[in-house]
């Protein structure tokens, strides 16, 4: 299963990996903090695009849309496949600062991930 949390909410039992993945870094200070055990900036929205969605906050659409399209693309789709099929068997958490918790950058790849997951081909074994 797959939460979407803010990085300053509390760890909770069922949070599993908590994961960053905006594009900023964060501080080893703030990541040990906040309880965050890993950091996959690179599977964040480009810097253009976040600057873009924090002077435009009423456009989450029109960011989901970009970043879902960058995703798609990305050098790590692979991961992203990964990261897709294990929420099936496992918790974890993308953490977020974002001022709304259902428009931001986590929630956007949660969906993302869910859509993969859906159109994934099934596991035989």
């Amino acid at each position: 299963m797959i939460k979407v949390k803010h990085l300053m909410d509390a760890l909770e039992p069922d949070d599993g990996q908590r994961l960053w993945v905006e594009a900023v870094g964060l501080a080893r200070d703030l990541r040990e903090w906040c309880k965050v055990d890993h950091v996959l900036s690179h599977l964040g929205p480009s810097a253009n695009l976040t600057d873009w969605f924090e002077k435009h906050p009423d456009g989450y659409d029109y960011f989901r849309t970009r970043y879902h399209e960058a995703l798609a693309k990305s050098p790590y789709k692979v991961a992203l496949q990964h990261l897709a099929k294990a929420a099936i068997d496992e918790n974890f958490t993308l953490l977020h600062t974002g001022d709304d918790p259902s428009q931001n950058a986590a929630s956007a790849l949660h969906e993302f991930l869910s859509e993969l997951r859906a159109w994934s081909p099934k596991q035989e074994g």
